[in-house]
């Protein structure tokens, strides 16, 4: 255990797996609990770990294996439901009871994952742009699914890295801000050290191969493996706050709708300009409704402590 300035940075196994778990306060509750994104670690969210910090006693930052710690997922264990499983380990090994739980992108279909299985746990859901709300992903996506292709999609490059951002990952609101947008390459060129494990989530969570061989000639169905469906009913009990950009490239902000759909107490709220990169595209906004979401929690939270 690595321990400066009042952050705790811990591995915590899990069979073959090790899990980095960064750690601000006190370390009692109430607690939040932070899954990033794919390929992605507390920078991503780092805004929004720091308006946490204010609102509860302890935040967690939870890294899946090889996202931060050695070694790599391998397919057969990289479900959706194993990775909430990996979460729901390294809570109880951490004896957290109840957390408030933040996910974006793959952080989020984990957080709905995890949600599912032990409700009881869950204060409060915080999804930003989450995968399995919905059916489709970006078309790049059926690329990850190509071994040779993939592989060389999850071993990006500083070079043409820039044009990717700006194209896919953000919106109008922030595309021309070269600043924002450099900051943004400078973080994703680690991401070739995750590539095995992210390719390993990719591979585990494909859909079947009638499907795949569909998505070819027809659009969507690519999250079809691990979307939850009407399973979103289960979480009606569930205190939930949904965030989405309306020019979300990867995860299209129309999946907001199914919580409208499926989820009747779930908040959801959209922000004009914006892509995939919200959290920090547009941190003030996002900020602004966790805040007042995890304020309206605090009579649980007191309670959870």
């Amino acid at each position: 255990m690595c321990i400066c300035v009042g952050v705790k940075v811990r591995a915590v196994r899990r069979d073959r797996y090790k899990l980095r778990v960064t750690t601000w306060g006190s370390g009692g509750a109430p607690h939040a609990i932070v899954l990033p994104g794919l390929s992605a670690d507390s920078r991503a969210l780092a805004p929004q770990i720091r308006m946490l910090r204010s609102q509860v006693a302890t935040v967690h930052v939870i890294d899946l294996p090889r996202m931060a710690l050695p070694p790599s997922l391998m397919p057969a264990d990289a479900s959706f439901p194993q990775l909430a499983d990996q979460v729901a380990h390294v809570a109880d090994e951490l004896g957290i009871r109840r957390a408030v739980v933040v996910g974006h992108s793959l952080g989020g279909g984990v957080a709905l994952h995890l949600a599912l299985r032990r409700p009881e746990f869950v204060d409060g859901l915080v999804l930003i742009a989450p995968a399995a709300l919905g059916r489709s992903l970006h078309w790049i996506y059926k690329l990850y699914c190509l071994p040779l292709i993939g592989r060389a999609l999850l071993y990006p490059r500083s070079s043409g890295q820039r044009g990717f951002v700006r194209r896919f990952l953000i919106g109008s609101l922030r595309r021309e801000d070269h600043a924002f947008v450099d900051m943004l390459v400078r973080h994703g060129n680690k991401a070739r050290e995750r590539a095995l494990s992210s390719r390993a989530i990719v591979w585990a969570n494909q859909p079947s191969l009638w499907r795949r061989l569909l998505m070819l000639v027809t659009p969507g169905g690519e999250q079809a493996a691990f979307a939850v469906g009407d399973r979103l009913r289960e979480l009606s009990d569930v205190p939930t706050l949904v965030l989405w950009g309306n020019e979300d490239r990867v995860i299209c902000a129309g999946d907001a709708v199914r919580c409208r759909d499926f989820h009747e107490r779930a908040e959801t709220h959209v922000a004009r300009g914006v892509g995939n990169m919200l959290r920090l595209e547009a941190p003030a906004w996002t900020n602004g409704h966790i805040e007042r979401f995890v304020a309206s929690l605090r009579p649980a939270l007191r309670e959870a402590a």
